[in-house]
């Protein structure tokens, strides 16, 4: 089975604060494909978005080293496997499923999910959660996920609200299956109290939210607390939490 990928590598899960279902502080091993359907302003994996144009793809040899080999895409499922056993350290607390979207090659995202499920490890998926019949196939196989809600300002697609519903649609599932699941939100200084208070009223009694803003930062602390207080007070003070990209910070991939 062949898989359009981006790269392997170990590190910490940077990003879902504190909020249950996130694998926040922990380390993990990152799988990441190649390919996405959407256009995120903000996107920080913007080479790998057309994955017609990913030759290649790099692994990581050492952890934490950041020295890469680089192999011919498209990879073999048995090729990306090797590659992530090799950074199996034995403090691992998940494996990482990103992007890109990795759903969008749904088939060998489910073999590999169920290959390291056999060897012993918990899935961790990260979806934009905009492709919910492409969810359902993986979901029986997600032990923790984390599922993006795109803001308006993300001008991901036209039809941005009908995405946010498959995003809900998709957390469902996911939840509906067992998989401890948050919500992530990105904003910036144009983010409209009313479409979070929307997404907060989606999302009540089903999942917790986090809220993320854009990096480099430029929301001002005062609308970063109003977006929170407009989301916790209907969600509940205590199902939402804030996110930072903190690996950013740890200057590590």
């Amino acid at each position: 089975m062949k898989v359009i990928m981006a790269e392997v590598f170990s590190s910490w899960q940077g990003e879902g604060g504190s909020v249950e279902g996130s694998a926040f502080g922990r380390r993990q091993i990152f799988v990441r494909f190649a390919g996405c359907d959407l256009r995120c302003v903000w996107c920080d994996s913007k080479e790998y978005i057309d994955a017609s144009r990913v030759s290649r793809w790099r692994y990581e040899v050492e952890p934490f080293t950041w020295k890469f080999e680089y192999r011919q895409n498209p990879a073999s499922l048995d090729e990306v496997i090797d590659a992530v056993l090799r950074l199996d350290t034995g403090d691992i607390h998940s494996i990482s499923y990103t992007g890109g979207e990795p759903t969008l090659q749904v088939k060998p995202l489910k073999a590999m999910m169920g290959r390291m499920k056999e060897l012993g490890f918990d899935n961790f998926l990260e979806t934009h959660g905009g492709l919910p019949e492409l969810i359902k196939e993986v979901a029986h196989l997600t032990d923790y996920a984390s599922v993006d809600i795109k803001d308006e300002t993300a001008r991901a697609t036209e039809e941005w609200k009908s995405l946010v519903l498959r995003e809900v649609e998709s957390t469902r599932i996911l939840k509906e299956a067992g998989a401890k699941t948050y919500v992530k939100l990105v904003v910036t200084s144009e983010t409209k109290p009313e479409n979070v208070r929307w997404y907060a009223e989606l999302l009540k009694g089903l999942a917790p939210l986090v809220i993320q803003p854009m990096e480099p930062i430029e929301i001002s602390q005062r609308q970063l607390m109003e977006l929170y207080r407009e989301a916790a007070k209907i969600m509940g003070r205590k199902n939402v939490g804030l996110s930072f990209q903190v690996h950013k910070y740890l200057n590590v991939l």
